[in-house]
């Protein structure tokens, strides 16, 4: 580790702060430009007619949807919103109980995880790598990302961010060499965020791959925890199932539907399949006149960053658990096989290993500015684009 670390949460703290403020400050930078191009709220059919608020263009796209969701619950809201997941809305409508505007609290919410996420993000990669310098630069990379930008809207990305770092940290931090009043911790961190990834978003089920991948090699390691331990691991490995099944549970009982969360997607005006074939989509990008609008003003830099996230799957392999390889795949899968890799920047965003290692490979300081420098401008990029109606974050 470079350097004795005394206080790891106060350091991880400290140097998330600076990089969760200015994503923010860049994020509303780029919304007041984009308002003042537009003039007005956006006719995407996704504003309110009225925000009593100074940034409203951050509730637009699908931060309309959850806002909509926390003010007035699924049946109050077309059939399809469905497809949205309970933990954001159920969030705010906590925090606004105290008598906070929805408008603000999921702003609050929001803001709130994500500079719980650069903490925990910087935590993991401490963990992982052993190394203060990496940390840093990896909390920077969680705020800073291209698609990072919805962080500060009202999506589930912050919330998805800080539980999955939550979980990785957990799942990797408990052990037989724990006492236990730490191993009980670590386990209720783990069932905790496990459950709540399976609670914010469709596909946060799949961060079980960790748990299920670690419960395995230890196995295979024979590691001496006990049946209480081994059943302790076994909680967390199901715990994201156990989200997301109370869910599709509620959804039976409404609509008599198990997998109507998922099957909406598939309509047409949505995601309109399962999985698009990647290669199909890389042609049509490519093939389509760029009178067509938002496909060619964002294609190419879009495939850059599916050519990037590759390689970055790589190395990966080569540098992190299996674990965390196992899991960054199922997620890199399942942005690639959104028809034309919609939304492809805001996912790639999510995928917390691959982040890992794009900052472990900055090894230097130039390569390091370089590489913080053009995903700043991918950032400012995405969000203006997303901010006048001509991108789908």
């Amino acid at each position: 580790m470079t350097g004795e670390i005394r206080r790891p949460w106060r350091t991880a703290l400290l140097d998330a702060l600076p990089a969760w403020l200015s994503g923010l400050v860049l994020l509303l930078v780029i919304e007041r430009l984009a308002e003042l191009r537009n003039g007005r709220l956006l006719e995407l059919g996704l504003s309110r007619d009225a925000v009593n608020y100074p940034f409203h263009l951050l509730f637009t796209w699908d931060a309309h949807w959850y806002l909509s969701l926390s003010e007035r619950g699924y049946q109050g809201n077309p059939h399809d919103g469905i497809r949205f997941s309970p933990l954001l809305p159920l969030a705010t409508r906590t925090v606004s109980a105290v008598g906070i505007p929805a408008d603000v609290a999921i702003l609050v919410v929001c803001w709130a995880a994500a500079l719980g996420f650069a903490v925990l993000m910087h935590r993991v990669t401490l963990l992982e790598t052993g190394s203060l310098v990496t940390a840093r630069r990896a909390a920077w990379l969680s705020q800073l990302a291209p698609g990072a930008f919805v962080l500060g809207m009202g999506y589930t990305e912050a919330l998805t961010g800080v539980l999955a770092a939550g979980y990785l940290l957990a799942v990797r931090q408990y052990g037989a060499d724990l006492d236990v009043r730490r191993r009980l911790l670590w386990f209720a961190v783990g069932f905790v965020a496990g459950f709540g990834s399976g609670l914010v978003r469709p596909t946060g089920v799949m961060i079980a791959a960790v748990g299920g991948v670690e419960l395995v090699m230890r196995l295979l390691r024979r590691e001496h925890l006990g049946w209480h331990g081994w059943l302790a691991r076994l909680g967390m490995t199901a715990a994201p199932a156990l989200g997301v099944g109370s869910f599709l549970l509620w959804c039976h009982a409404v609509y008599g539907q198990y997998l109507l969360p998922y099957t909406a997607q598939t309509e047409s005006g949505l995601r309109g399949t399962v999985a698009a074939n990647p290669f199909l989509s890389a042609w049509q990008i490519f093939s389509t006149p760029k009178s067509k609008g938002e496909v060619n003003g964002v294609g190419t830099l879009t495939l850059v960053l599916v050519v990037a996230s590759i390689g970055l799957l790589w190395f990966c392999a080569r540098r992190m658990p299996i674990s965390f390889t196992v899991w960054a795949t199922l997620c890199l899968v399942a942005a690639l096989t959104a028809p034309l890799f919609t939304s492809f920047a805001r996912y790639l965003s999510g995928d917390l290993p691959l982040l890992i290692t794009a900052a472990a490979m900055t090894r230097s300081r130039t390569a390091w500015l370089w590489t913080i420098g053009a995903s700043a401008a991918l950032f400012a990029f995405f969000a203006y684009r997303a901010f006048i109606g001509a991108y789908t974050p």
